[in-house]
């Protein structure tokens, strides 16, 4: 435990005996805690979650997402007042990912109480005055105080502790500085980036000899936050209080940050940071000036970048009466590795193991049979044909090319090494499209070709001849694919001029669904407007240990994008659509078998005027509330210039498919009126109470045929 860490505790006790004086929730005495927006909801028809003030709306991921957007700081957690929270543990799931933010939800078999403080009394019977109450969840059998669950977004979900501290049924604020542990070292967060920063630190792993502590660089100082929401820039000597009781003096410190563009600010950081190496007396390790240091997953080590882009060793900083040489060694890899073992030497070779020398290079030491594939400061050592040293530099083009075809399986594996980043230059505004239409244009692209690797999902030969299948209408690709996880599938793309961008330097209004991605600048956008100037070069699969087993040959080919299954999308079209109604309410029309077969699966089919009547089905008239459908028809406008992505919004456009209704939308749509087919036309059937499309549908098509009244005047129409 460092300093810090005690410094995150709960603002005084509980407060609370194990057996609280409880009453029913009321929200007039209900205790607000800052920076934690309370939603209050409750169970409505068929178990859906309903806002008390409006019980006939059910509410879905979405909804409740809107619905804290609207009342709430963008930089707040969220708490769900509502018993057997847990039930809707998907839900909830769902909406921790769409908000980007912890969800705290009540468990299962327990009821949301108001508890009065019997502490505060001073006796054993509970005063009942006017003070706020706390809202705790209690055990409906025993009514024992029960914790709350804390959901956090499923994309950057770890085993960290939350923002609030969670004890005996109460929420509770932390104090102090923010602070992550890391397994040797601390994580220093701010409330804008905590989610993401708890994220990044829990995927670090243990490190031999060195302390790492993680850092925003800010203004040429260290940016540190407060669980009170506000945030201060330190110098080094105040960074260096911070951390007196990590282990310090002496020992080697690593700073995980990212440097900053501006140069003054470069000036003023190196001068913080040699304050802070003769402060605490460690050697402190940063990446060179104007870099950053990056997270290797498949290794959970970090890696130094410089400048431009290219992996760097990482710069020591010594403080004046340093005693003796540092203990750690900066590898060319940028990686940092212990002395005494970067002194070993490795030489691996088929069928005979590892031979060790041993520190002094004498008598060889017993074969190693651990990880015959990596050198100890963690290089790969490849042996298709001759022994080869961990020392050896191995050429970005060299690594990465595959063999040909036909050699065998030991010589086309090949050591995964990150290929150089290219230069970038701003586009004007009157460039061409993008594709995606919330990216605009104007953005930050490659000046120069360069390549880079594509995850891919299922078959690789299909996805080379028919396309990556996917719900975006752009594609992620990362030019280190030792960030890939083991048994990964990667395409290898070479990539023209103008056709990539970078996430990390992004212009654009991005979709919460995927900013999980954005910032990371190893990771480039490939719209789908510009993957003609994109070409495959071969597919590959990563082993885990740093190398690439080419898969399929692949150069030349376009690299195109093709509907995913509909279970991953709404009729297997893209999640960027042109929506229908744009704004209020419109009429529509949903045509459905007359007997019982209930809603179709995935989505439904709507027209926006009355169709022709077909025997043996059933025509209701729905409202649709704005942005519930998609506009099949304008969709395929807004498609029609992207030849290199393939939907089904052709099939639909073809077939008089006006509109798609997804499911997870039913039970926003209100039925008005219902027909039956009779007599060659549509004739409407009586005593149809208005009501959510799927209890309505359920209720006209299980139902004895109903009372026929005359056919509707135009005006019904």
């Amino acid at each position: 435990m460092n300093g810090l860490g005690r410094t995150a505790e709960p603002v005084g006790g509980s407060g609370l005996d194990r057996v609280p004086a409880t009453r029913r929730f009321d929200p007039r005495r209900h205790r607000r805690i800052a920076g934690l927006y309370d939603l209050w909801l409750a169970p409505g028809p068929g178990g859906r979650l309903v806002v008390p003030t409006a019980p006939g709306r059910p509410l879905d991921a979405r909804a409740v997402a809107t619905l804290v957007r609207h009342g709430a700081d963008a930089a707040q957690d969220v708490r769900i007042l509502a018993d057997d929270g847990a039930r809707h543990l998907d839900l909830f799931t769902e909406v921790a990912g769409l908000l980007g933010h912890d969800v705290l939800v009540s468990p299962d078999g327990s009821d949301i109480r108001h508890a009065i403080d019997r502490s505060a009394t001073g006796s054993a019977r509970p005063r009942a005055d006017s003070g706020p109450l706390d809202a705790v969840p209690l055990d409906r059998v025993t009514r024992q105080p029960m914790d709350w669950l804390v959901l956090q977004p499923p994309d950057l979900a770890t085993s960290l502790p939350g923002w609030f501290a969670v004890d005996d049924g109460l929420v509770r604020p932390r104090t102090g500085v923010v602070g992550l542990p890391l397994p040797d070292g601390l994580a220093l967060a701010t409330r804008a980036d905590f989610v993401t920063r708890r994220a990044t630190a829990h995927r670090l792993g243990a490190s031999t000899g060195v302390v790492t502590v993680a850092v925003t660089a800010r203004s040429g100082g260290f940016l540190v936050g407060t669980y009170s929401g506000t945030q201060d820039v330190h110098s080094g000597g105040q960074l260096a209080a911070l951390l007196g009781d990590l282990p310090l003096y002496g020992a080697d410190l690593r700073l995980w940050l990212t440097w900053p563009s501006d140069a003054d600010e470069q000036a003023r950081l190196v001068a913080e940071v040699v304050e802070l190496a003769e402060t605490t007396g460690a050697t402190v390790w940063t990446p060179p000036a104007g870099g950053r240091a990056e997270l290797i997953d498949d290794r959970r080590d970090l890696r130094a970048f410089d400048l431009t882009g290219a992996v760097a060793a990482w710069q020591a900083h010594r403080p004046r009466y340093a005693d003796g040489p540092s203990t750690l060694d900066a590898t060319p890899e940028g990686l940092l590795v212990s002395r005494r073992d970067r002194e070993r030497i490795v030489v691996a070779s088929p069928g005979t193991g590892v031979v060790d020398s041993g520190p002094t290079g004498g008598h060889p030491a017993p074969a190693r049979t651990d990880d015959p594939t990596h050198g100890p400061d963690g290089t790969t050592v490849a042996f298709p044909a001759d022994p080869v040293s961990p020392a050896d530099p191995v050429s970005p083009a060299d690594a990465a090319s595959p063999s040909p075809a036909g050699d065998d399986a030991g010589a086309a594996e090949q050591p995964a090494v990150s290929l150089p980043r290219p230069a970038l230059v701003t586009e004007s505004r009157r460039a061409a499209d993008y594709g995606p239409p919330w990216l605009r244009r104007g953005q930050q692209v490659n000046a120069e070709p360069f390549e880079a690797y594509v995850p891919i999902e299922g078959d690789p030969a299909r996805a080379v001849s028919d396309g990556l299948p996917g719900v975006e209408l752009f594609v992620a690709a990362f030019l280190d694919p030792r960030s890939a996880p083991a048994g990964s599938e990667l395409l290898r793309v070479r990539i023209s001029p103008g056709g990539a961008i970078p996430m990390a330097v992004l212009r654009a209004h991005v979709p919460a669904r995927f900013k999980y991605v954005l910032g990371s600048p190893d990771t480039y956008l490939l719209p789908a407007a510009r993957l003609d100037r994109v070409r495959l070069v071969g597919g590959f699969r990563s082993d885990g240990f740093s190398r690439l087993l080419p898969t399929v040959d692949a150069d030349g080919e376009p690299l195109r994008i093709r509907a995913a299954p509909t279970g991953r999308s709404v009729a297997g079209l893209p999640n960027d659509v042109r929506r229908w109604p744009g704004f209020g309410t419109r009429q529509a029309y949903a045509l459905l078998p007359a007997r019982s077969r209930g809603l179709p699966r995935g989505w439904l089919p709507l027209y926006q005027q009355r169709p022709v009547a077909r025997p043996g089905r059933l025509l209701v008239e729905v409202r649709v509330p704005a942005g519930r459908t998609v506009d099949v028809g304008a969709t395929h406008t807004m498609l029609a210039g992207l030849t290199l992505v393939r939907t089904r919004v052709d099939r639909l456009h073809r077939a008089g498919v006006d509109l798609v209704l997804g499911s997870r939308s039913y039970d926003r749509i209100v039925v008005q009126r219902a027909y039956r087919a009779q007599a060659g036309g549509w004739q409407r059937i009586g005593e149809v109470t208005p009501g959510p499309l799927p209890s309505a549908v359920a209720g006209l098509q299980s139902a004895v045929p109903a009372r026929v009244v005359d056919p509707p005047s135009t005006g019904d129409t």
